[in-house]
């Protein structure tokens, strides 16, 4: 026989173990256990008695599962029974769960099920094979999450470092500017004394030149008085000198100088003098329901516990009362009026914005009256506060130019329960106008959160200011991702529980999620989602997230939709 070569997972020797010539082995015998050319195959093996039902397997296939297959099907014609080893087994028990031979079957069990050897064979093949899937299933959905947490560390990560150093890099500064402070105050503060120290050490100086010559004058004088000899008494009035000494006396104010240190910020019985270490949950967004609408755009949505909402159309100028059931809308009452914003009053009275010159309300009866007249400005949006204080903003013209100039008027006014303004807000201290084109109005803690139309284009930004007109920041777009392709077309602004600022952004299908400092905490694309073009927003008071649709013009007969968004 000849010698063995390694092919694949098999051992194959270099001969064909039949003619025990040709090097060009083809095939294995799984039964013979011998391996042959394509001549000895066809002309000796299947003419050997019963070679017929022998598994032959080309060396190509060898490790590849069919070999394995193969195998195990010679093995199964050929098992030997664990209780009796001169017989083979041709049944498979299932109360013992053990292969079974002739012998077997004969031996007095009752309720023993025997089934075909071969049967449960292709049986629990198919079953380990369902298991495989099911693992394999199984095991893909651990290592997405792990790469999910991998991912989570990883950014944890990457944003502790970047924290870490820009605090210790806001220490640096800080000491440098400290440094640097503290140098011009000192250098202020000898300015400011020396000159002083100067004058007075130069009149201390006269002051003592003269004090030590009239000591002098007086020393000789006593020392004369003293003298038992009366010619002393002529000699020193002879040289005394009796003119008293003249000063001319220089006022030196009295000036002190204090220094009063800044106050320090106290957090939670902490010194803090560079910021505020604040720590946000990054919000996941998973959709809940989607709901068919019957209108073509959803302008506002003010949504209720109990699945109710109150939606407005600036298209189909309407307002529905409708109910969220089954993953349908219910229509319970409309009432016809163009919805350019709308907010609802602590006595459940909505008040609405039609983009015109007032605001109507719509009483419990659901008739339509005139809250608030403001010709010859146009009202473009509507707020009411926890408190029932109300918020409108006021422009010259709707379609005013977004280039103000400075005599035009870009405002927001605080109302009371009548319609009468408390208060205006339009420029900051230093008479700078804060705002361009207010489209929609939010507040907590006493500050109010403004999406402002900025140019032509209808872009947007968010401004965060307080009952002063105190700016307090503005949010321009996400850092991340912006550029000059990139554009925010800002519409709607909603509040959670935890103060998180949720801004519609509908051309690019995203919601900014910022904290109350107005960092973006994540930009997130919910056209992932099957979300496209959010045009406005409400989240109810389980902090869940409603989303109101916009389609796109030329869509005459499409219609928006409405989705419910869990934040997780």
């Amino acid at each position: 026989m000849g010698s063995f070569q390694s092919i694949g997972m098999a051992q194959t020797p270099t001969l064909c173990q039949f003619c025990e010539d040709s090097p060009d082995i083809k095939w294995k015998c799984i039964n013979c256990e011998l391996f042959f050319c394509q001549l000895c195959n066809s002309k000796i093996h299947r003419k050997i008695k019963g070679s017929s039902e022998h598994e032959v397997i080309n060396t190509k296939d060898f490790g590849i599962e069919d070999l394995a297959t193969s195998m195990r099907k010679v093995d199964l014609q050929n098992m030997v029974c664990t209780k009796h080893s001169k017989q083979k087994c041709f049944a498979y028990c299932n109360e013992c769960r053990v292969p079974a031979c002739s012998k077997c079957l004969m031996e007095p069990h009752k309720g023993r099920d025997y089934i075909p050897l071969d049967e449960m064979y292709k049986n629990i093949v198919s079953e380990m094979r369902e298991l495989i899937t099911k693992f394999e299933e199984n095991l893909q959905f651990f290592r997405n999450e792990k790469d999910k947490l991998q991912k989570i560390l990883s950014d944890g990560e990457i944003n502790f470092h970047e924290t870490r150093e820009t605090i210790l890099q806001t220490e640096k500064e800080m000491r440098e500017a400290i440094s640097k402070s503290t140098k011009d105050i000192l250098q202020e503060l000898d300015a400011k004394w020396k000159p002083s120290e100067n004058r007075i050490q130069t009149e201390l100086s006269e002051l003592k030149r003269n004090e030590d010559e009239l000591e002098t004058r007086m020393n000789n004088l006593h020392q004369a008085l003293q003298s038992h000899d009366a010619a002393d008494i002529f000699s020193t009035d002879k040289t005394l000198e009796k003119s008293l000494l003249k000063y001319n006396v220089n006022k030196i104010n009295q000036c002190r100088t204090n220094f009063i240190p800044r106050n320090i910020k106290v957090k939670n019985g902490r010194h803090s003098m560079i910021g505020d270490l604040y720590i946000y949950r990054v919000p996941e967004m998973g959709l809940r329901d989607t709901y068919q609408s019957n209108l073509v755009n959803v302008t506002k949505i003010l949504v209720f516990d109990d699945n109710t909402a109150f939606i407005g159309s600036r298209t189909d100028e309407k307002i529905q009362k409708v109910k969220f059931e089954h993953n349908e809308i219910k229509v319970e009452e409309e009432i016809y009026i163009k919805v350019y914003d709308m907010s609802l009053t602590q006595d459940g009275e909505i008040l609405v914005s039609s983009g015109e010159s007032d605001i109507q309300n719509t009483s419990k009866d659901k008739q339509l009256k005139i809250f608030m007249e403001c010709s010859p400005l146009n009202i473009t949006c509507v707020h009411v506060t926890k408190d029932n204080r109300i918020i409108v903003g006021l422009v010259e013209s709707f379609y005013a130019e977004l280039s103000p100039s400075k005599d035009c008027i870009r405002r927001l006014v605080v109302v009371n329960q009548d319609g009468d303004i408390q208060h205006t807000i339009e420029h900051d201290k230093d008479n700078q106008r804060l705002l361009t084109h207010p489209r929609r109005i939010k507040t907590f803690n006493d500050n109010i959160v403004v999406v402002d139309i900025i140019n032509n284009e209808w872009e947007g930004k968010v401004v965060m200011l307080d009952y002063g007109g105190q700016l307090h920041w503005t949010y321009n777009g996400c850092n991340s991702i912006k550029s000059d392709q990139v554009k925010f077309y800002l519409r709607d602004v909603s509040i959670t529980s935890t103060d998180m600022i949720l801004v519609a952004d509908w051309k690019n299908h995203a919601i900014h999620v910022l904290n109350h400092a107005g960092q973006v905490i994540v930009y997130k694309d919910v056209k992932c989602l099957g979300i496209e073009f959010p045009l406005s927003l409400d989240i109810d008071n389980s902090d869940v997230l409603w989303i109101g649709c916009h389609t796109w013009a030329k869509f005459d007969t499409k219609k928006a939709k409405i989705h419910c968004v869990k934040l997780t």
